[in-house]
């Protein structure tokens, strides 16, 4: 590349299609070996430090397959491409980062039923997807959740009812013995 080049941020996604990354200017397809042609040399740079010296005109790219690499990768002014290949677990970040989950509106005490009220749809994050929004309402907090908690299995009665309560009371009373 040359001083006036723009480093370019290409998102390989041939095993995953369906992914996208807003900041990368161009996404294929392609295998990394077919895209790969297009260099003089590709260069793993997921623990890179600083980026090598390079001879004038030789035209490289980085290659990053993990999402926190490319993340500081593409804000460094690289002398080369940065090809953004996401292994396994990136494509897993990627795709829960693109995620509708649900989390609660407001602080919810323990052995209160949950109502729509109670919960909303974010982007992103580690509760149940949105789609399980029916499922959630009627069911009991078997913990204290605060404002904008992810919502999740753990935390709620096993039925929507409520009645089916296997929280902290039922597993105190198994090891002491105590009946509820």
């Amino acid at each position: 590349m040359t001083g006036t080049d723009k480093m370019k941020r290409i998102l390989l996604h041939a095993d995953a299609p369906e992914l996208s990354v807003e900041t990368v200017d161009e996404a294929t397809t392609e295998p990394l070996e077919d895209v790969a042609k297009r260099y003089q040399a590709v260069i793993p740079a997921d623990h890179m430090g600083l980026p090598p010296v390079l001879a004038e005109g030789m035209r490289v790219a980085f290659l990053a397959t993990d999402l926190n690499s490319f993340e500081r990768l593409r804000r460094l002014d690289l002398p080369g491409d940065l090809l953004f290949k996401p292994s396994a677990v990136a494509r897993l970040d990627l795709l829960r980062a693109g995620r509708r989950t649900l989390v609660t509106t407001r602080e919810i005490r323990e052995g209160q039923m949950i109502t729509e009220a109670d919960i909303a749809e974010v982007i992103g994050g580690t509760g149940v997807g949105a789609e399980m929004r029916g499922q959630m309402v009627g069911r009991t907090a078997l913990y204290d959740m605060a404002e904008g908690a992810a919502v999740d299995f753990g935390f709620l009665s096993e039925d929507p009812t409520g009645g089916n309560r296997t929280g902290p009371a039922d597993s105190r009373s198994r090891r002491t013995g105590e009946m509820l």
